[in-house]
């Protein structure tokens, strides 16, 4: 089974402090928990950006961390991933990305519940950021009516347009989102 998840930011203190946690590795217990449950015959990992802080320190961190993983994995960049090619120097970060990532791309698309879905970090561009920033405009799908799974608004609401899903952890109590649990929110 599919499952979907985004927003990790394992080794980043602020999310951490924000989430209600005291220490970054007491967060990254609770995230990195549900991950280890899926298993490796049956099961397979989007993730939808952001696995880390932004720096590199970060990044080789939430890297350890998710390499320990035996699921497969695929990531699609986040604006805090220094692999995202909003970064000039992303490619020099590619080989790291890979040894952990079977496949890491900016936009990828998949079937959920017999329906196609587009799968991005970011909402389709007619969905405001609530910073009102214009600097992740350049990287929003256009919608133009697929339906659509992705993280970066950390909102706890699960919908964020009538074909948009988020799989942010806020809005699916901090674990991943199976395939059946977004076929069932399509549905609903």
């Amino acid at each position: 089974m599919d499952f979907f998840t985004a927003d990790l930011h394992l080794a980043h203190p602020k999310l951490a402090g924000l989430r209600g946690f005291e220490t970054v590795a007491a967060h990254d217990a609770v995230v990195m928990a549900p991950l280890y449950e899926l298993d490796p015959n049956h099961d397979t990992l989007w993730v939808l950006g952001d696995i880390c802080a932004g720096g590199v320190a970060s990044m080789e961190s939430a890297l350890a961390q998710l390499s320990k993983l035996r699921v497969p994995m695929h990531l699609v960049t986040g604006n805090h991933d220094p692999v995202h090619p909003m970064y000039r120097s992303a490619q020099k970060r590619f080989a790291d990305y890979t040894a952990v990532f079977a496949s890491v791309q900016q936009v990828a698309r998949t079937k959920v519940g017999g329906e196609g879905a587009m799968l991005s970090h970011f909402p389709y561009a007619d969905v405001p950021d609530r910073l009102s920033r214009k600097n992740f405009d350049q990287y929003q799908l256009p919608n133009l009516g697929m339906w659509l799974i992705h993280g970066h608004t950390h909102s706890d609401e699960r919908r964020s347009g009538k074909r948009s899903i988020c799989v942010s952890l806020e809005a699916w109590d901090l674990r991943p989102a199976s395939a059946e649990d977004i076929t069932a929110e399509m549905h609903r």
